[in-house]
């Protein structure tokens, strides 16, 4: 009793350690770079709770001034800039730290109690948690979409339930689930579709049984004809409580704006995988399941073998995002999600590690103090390079990315207050923060928003259009130019060899707009940095 107390007492303590140890990489990990929409989220934040109200009508950016607009954030933006406001940012990056470890632990605990073939299979649940924290870390951070991964989760969680016990007390859940997700984040959209493409998925697996067409597949979790109409009910109703929000319809009414795809290819998070700069971790998690689905798939193409067991919903939710991560980087912490059970299951199930090295880790007590403090020190070596700051708008970390010395300049010659000014996309949440009242060209919010015939992101990649730069500045009468000192990049072997991409091609991609200016004997170059650029107008005051 003693000796099972002790077996369990420690795999306790290296959970803990494991976890521990990607909580601090994860904090060190938020404190190295500044998402470029956290200020307007702390702004409109602000405006919530300052006013009482959600946002209903824009006046951030002078070009879509008096324009109706819906923040589908407003709840989180509201209890972000709460938790930043009477707490400090240290503290903000703390709770969505957490809040990523608590979804490892659930997807975890939920993966071992229904996935997982051998128990060893806590070591292949520990690899690929920590490989999929380093690749989706370029997402991670204070970044509202790590709630999606949360709501995400917990409606698998739901799904599955009702898959293997068929109560309709497990779908009561999916009411208030889909309430928060809809008053918090506009991702909602994608639970919808979850719900319709699993009935869907089960639908065909009963199609699939009824004629024998894959008589060798026994279906796991398999949901009868019968069970079906309440899910479908329940779906309904899922969908409806998404209209309980401050802005009701008016929020699929924005939300459809995105169909238009121009942002897909113009913003860095939203370009494919395979888009410099490269994320490798990224890659190589992918490649693993493609590898795992092929032979899942192959398995199942042959001939007089015995009956297969297959979760064909796990299959098909895997395969959807891996497309969806494939094309567009910003997918790939979902993919993450609902790809881990899959691949714990076949990889535990055929990639056991020899019993005699599995004794060994299990029974050797040396051996365990020595993984246990391994996990230590790695912990604190990353505890002890954060670069912690409660000031992140005005922190030297930061400021390397961002035009802090310039909008100091700005904010100090009153004159520059009333000029129409062009910004670059990536800066103007960090404008709206740090220079408010200012109002700005463009930011993160609304890069699809029509205007003038086609997409604000449209719009402003017209001023980089070597044809089109002089109307635009006419256009929109503007008087000062805010841009940044493109650095020049260097690609490794990877990069030019494999992915085909020209280093000369990307450092010499011409910048039509800066040379306009430059050239120009209506604009002075009034400001210069390491980072940024400021272009005045001649003769406006």
């Amino acid at each position: 009793m003693l000796k099972n107390i002790r077996k369990i007492s420690f795999l306790s303590l290296i959970w803990i350690l494991f976890y521990l140890c990607l909580f601090s990489f994860l904090l060190y990990n938020s404190f190295n770079y500044l998402d470029p929409d956290l200020g307007w989220h702390l702004k409109v934040g602000e405006q919530v709770i300052n006013e009482k109200s959600v946002p209903s009508f824009e006046h951030y950016n002078y070009t879509l001034a008096g324009k109706k607009w819906v923040d589908h954030e407003w709840l989180l933006n509201a209890a972000t800039f709460a938790v930043y406001d009477n707490f400090g940012y240290i503290t903000l990056n703390i709770i969505f730290a957490l809040l990523v470890i608590i979804i490892l632990i659930i997807l975890n605990v939920y993966t071992q109690k229904y996935f997982l073939n051998h128990k060893q299979g806590i070591t292949h649940i520990m690899f690929f948690q920590s490989l999929g924290v380093l690749a989706m870390s370029p997402h991670l951070g204070v970044r509202m979409q790590e709630f999606t991964l949360l709501y995400l989760l917990l409606l698998f969680i739901i799904l599955n339930h009702y898959a293997i016990n068929h109560k309709v007390k497990t779908l009561w859940w999916l009411l208030p689930l889909m309430l928060i997700w809809a008053n918090t984040h506009g991702s909602f959209l994608i639970g919808v579709f979850i719900l319709l493409f699993w009935i869907t998925i089960k639908v065909l697996e009963i199609i699939i049984k009824k004629y024998n067409y894959f008589e060798n597949i026994i279906f796991l979790n398999y949901v009868k004809l019968k069970k079906l109409p309440n899910f479908l009910l329940f779906s309904l109703l899922a969908i409806v409580v998404t209209l309980f929000t401050p802005y009701s319809l008016k929020l699929y009414s924005f939300l459809k704006d995105y169909a238009d795809t121009f942002y897909m290819k113009h913003i860095a998070e939203w370009l494919p995988a395979y888009s410099f700069p490269v994320i490798y971790y990224q890659l190589i998690y992918a490649a693993i399941i493609a590898t795992v689905l092929i032979i899942v798939l192959c398995s199942l193409l042959k001939y007089n073998i015995k009956k297969t067991k297959l979760d064909l919903w796990l299959l098909a939710l895997t395969i959807l995002f891996l497309m969806l991560a494939f094309k567009s980087r910003r997918h790939f912490p979902l993919f993450f999600i609902a790809s881990f059970p899959l691949t714990i299951y076949y990889t535990s199930k055929h990639l056991i590690i020899p019993e005699k090295i599995f004794k060994l880790f299990k029974k050797n007590i040396v051996l365990n103090i020595f993984i246990s403090a391994a996990l230590m020190l790695v912990s604190f070596y990353f505890l002890a390079n954060i670069h912690f700051t409660n000031t992140p708008f005005s922190s030297p970390n930061f400021c390397r990315d961002y035009p802090c010395t310039a909008i100091k300049y700005l904010k100090s010659n009153p004159e520059y207050l009333k000029a129409n000014i062009f910004n670059h996309y990536g800066w103007g949440g960090y404008m709206i923060w740090q220079w408010p009242g200012k109002k700005i060209f463009i930011d993160g919010r609304l890069p699809q928003y029509k205007i003038a015939g086609q997409t604000m992101l449209e719009e402003y990649y017209d001023f980089f259009n070597e044809e089109k730069v002089a109307a635009k500045l006419n256009q929109y009468n503007i008087e000062l130019v805010l841009l940044p000192i493109i650095k020049k990049v260097k690609l490794n072997w990877f990069n030019k060899y494999i992915l085909g991409l020209n280093e000369e091609k990307i450092n010499n991609s011409k910048n039509y707009l800066k040379e306009y200016l430059g050239a120009s004997s209506q604009w002075k170059n009034v400001y210069n940095d390491t980072n940024s650029i400021i272009y005045f107008k001649n003769g406006v005051y």
